[in-house]
């Protein structure tokens, strides 16, 4: 709870010197983004940082801020809504003819061996090439997407995110996509990966120099 406090006081005391008129008006929803039924705004610039397919279960990883903060009584009940979530049913088969050129191109080569989580991966790429339209479809003209993603492996095989999301911004219509890469040089909580390519904190592991990818969308 101090820890909690402190953060709090920080970021108040950053708020209070920003020039910010302080007037403008906050509404905080709680949804799944891929809801076909949720009440959308038209905005001017999307931030998101989406989840890292084959490194976490995020529903299961933020389980305590989840219950703490009353978001839901138990939190497998955000498995549902969570993109990348391994618990969601779908008809592969069916689907998989969505996929675009890199995400096919990395489902395809997982499908004969490790055939569960290629299905896994090809709904979270699916989701992804559905969020990108969703981006789209709230900008204004010339609007900005923002993306924070990094790249993944599972049993040796590169799983490219970022040419994926870039591949999904172009597809959706965004006309001028940038992309660069950001070292995270001080990441002391997850170095390594294990054998399957999650993150770990095992000195066992694969050594890795984290980096992530920030992708720019302009409509």
């Amino acid at each position: 709870m101090f820890a909690f406090q402190e953060q709090c006081s920080f970021m108040m005391n950053a708020n209070k010197e920003s020039d910010a008129t302080g007037n403008s008006k906050v509404r905080i929803i709680t949804s799944n983004f891929l809801d076909e039924s949720l009440e959308r705004p038209v905005v001017d610039m999307i931030i998101a940082s989406p989840p890292y397919v084959t490194s976490y279960e995020y529903a299961d990883l933020h389980q305590l801020s989840s219950l703490w903060l009353g978001f839901a009584k138990d939190y497998r009940d955000l498995r549902d809504g969570s993109i990348g979530s391994l618990h969601h049913v779908y008809n592969f088969d069916r689907e998989i003819k969505r996929l675009n050129d890199t995400g096919a191109r990395i489902v395809f080569s997982l499908l004969h061996q490790y055939k569960s989580k290629a299905y896994s991966i090809a709904k979270y790429f699916l989701d992804m090439q559905m969020a990108a339209k969703v981006c789209y479809s709230m900008l204004r003209k010339k609007g900005l997407v923002l993306f924070v993603i990094g790249n993944t492996e599972y049993k040796g095989v590169r799983i490219d995110n970022a040419r994926h999301l870039a591949e999904s911004l172009e597809n959706s219509g965004f006309n001028e996509i940038l992309v660069t890469k950001r070292k995270i040089s001080k990441k002391i909580l997850t170095p390594y990966r294990d054998k399957r390519g999650r993150f770990t904190t095992d000195g066992g592991g694969r050594k890795v120099y984290g980096e992530e990818f920030i992708l720019i969308g302009r409509k």
